[in-house]
């Protein structure tokens, strides 16, 4: 009973970060009732494992089931205010807390070093996943250069520091084509100065969960810009979350598996 009740939780998991991530490619969203049917499902399951197999879970495997859901909780929280987290990015991980707190014992049997609870384990894998992806913008931008592009035309006066960020994390994409998109976001703060007309910044952490008027502004002053602006993509950061969760149950977390190769090569 105890394998079916944990491979039931599994693949509700895996059900829900699929089709969430599905609607994040799409759309760029995920419809909060996807959320409202994970957690108390993901919920009673937990709850069915501590009844139905009382024999197996111990006192502590509630404690640290309740650890688990509390500092999942408090730091996909702290990432969301932060505005490193979208809303739905937040909640796919306060329901993976629920729904499997700590690995299930069968990836254990073939996962040597790993974060006990899982969905930090999860989470070093997304974000480790989503970084790569500044290899490619790099290596993207220095195309540009190779080909004299001016990336930073009208930015001279911007921070050496805010420039090699910006160069890390986003690209360069004609002002019009934000007008209508909202698979990027603006790594520029646009402001109407008199006598200046629209003045560009250089802006290297943009919040996900921007106040809409405040960007319908944005993109109003676009109207009175020529030329390129910098961007990064929208990420859809829920597919990493899934790909993240397939990895950690066939091979842990990655910087566990890091230092156990350092420790013993």
């Amino acid at each position: 009973m105890n394998e079916v009740l944990e491979a039931s939780r599994v693949l509700l998991s895996l059900f829900f970060l699929v089709l969430s991530s599905w609607q994040d490619m799409k759309k760029r969203e995920v419809s909060n009732k996807m959320w409202a049917v994970y957690g108390p499902a993901g919920l009673v399951l937990l709850i069915m494992q501590l009844f139905f197999d009382s024999d197996s879970v111990r006192e502590g495997d509630v404690v640290l089931w309740l650890a688990s859901i509390g500092l999942t909780a408090a730091v996909a929280l702290v990432l969301f205010y932060t505005g490193f987290f979208g809303g739905a990015d937040s909640k796919a991980f306060i329901c993976l807390a629920i729904t499997l707190p700590v690995y299930p014992s069968f990836a254990l049997r073939h996962v040597t070093m790993y974060v006990f609870f899982f969905p930090l384990a999860v989470l070093v894998n997304s974000v480790l996943g989503a970084s790569l992806l500044t290899i490619v913008i790099v290596c993207y931008n220095l195309s540009q250069v190779l080909r004299n592009e001016k990336l930073f035309e009208g930015l001279e006066n911007e921070p050496f520091w805010s420039k090699a960020i910006v160069f890390a994390t986003g690209f360069k994409v004609r002002a019009e084509k934000m007008k209508g998109s909202s698979f990027y976001f603006m790594l520029e703060q646009l402001s109407r100065e008199e006598n200046k007309g629209v003045v560009r910044r250089l802006k290297v952490t943009p919040r996900l969960d921007d106040d809409p008027q405040k960007e319908a502004q944005q993109k109003e002053l676009l109207n009175g810009l020529h030329g390129k602006i910098w961007v990064t993509p929208g990420l859809p950061f829920l597919v990493f979350v899934t790909a993240g969760f397939i990895v950690a149950l066939v091979a842990g977390d990655f910087t566990s598996w890091l230092i156990q190769r350092i420790v013993a090569p």
